[in-house]
């Protein structure tokens, strides 16, 4: 293996489309409600709204290839409190990791986790106090690694289908 991490530009965007439509096939392969579905143009129509994302909150995205072929991303921004949030919460400053992704023979060879440390470093340049990330409950790997990387747990959503 031959990784490379690069930082996302314009001309990258069909290997980021391709990461979010795996990621987005995965997810909905391991759905136990099999509520979700991927759309044929998913890819290209989400990767739209994650740039627009990245770029109105300050984020990054960095890609790992292995030589050429793509083979991960992670994505994050800086979230902004609302009035209502400081309602409630001390006023803190957020990195939020809104995707990451690993195709699955790459997986458990630390890829993750580089991709992980390179977007904290990030945070903590831009003078971030708390990270944050969501996960889908039934993604217990995601989960595992999180916990790993020393994230606890804050909120679960919970969900019930009405027969």
């Amino acid at each position: 293996m031959e990784i490379i991490f690069k930082e996302y530009k314009e001309t990258d965007f069909k290997d980021l489309a391709l990461c979010m439509e795996r990621l987005q096939d995965y997810v909905v392969v391991i759905d136990p409600l099999k509520r979700l579905h991927r759309l044929k143009n998913k890819g290209e129509f989400y990767t739209n709204n994650l740039i627009k994302k990245i770029n109105k909150g300050n984020g990054r995205i960095i890609l790992a290839y292995d030589k050429k072929k793509i083979i991960g991303c992670i994505a994050g921004i800086i979230e902004k409190h609302t009035k209502d949030d400081l309602l409630e919460c001390i006023p803190s400053k957020i990195g939020r990791i809104l995707e990451l992704f690993v195709s699955g023979d790459y997986r458990g060879h630390d890829i993750g986790k580089k991709l992980m440390t390179k977007m904290e470093d990030y945070f903590k340049e831009k003078k971030c106090d708390t990270l944050r990330v969501e996960v889908f409950v039934p993604n217990q790997g995601a989960h595992s690694f999180y916990k790993k990387l020393g994230y606890h747990d804050r909120m679960v959503d919970m969900i019930k289908p009405i027969k």
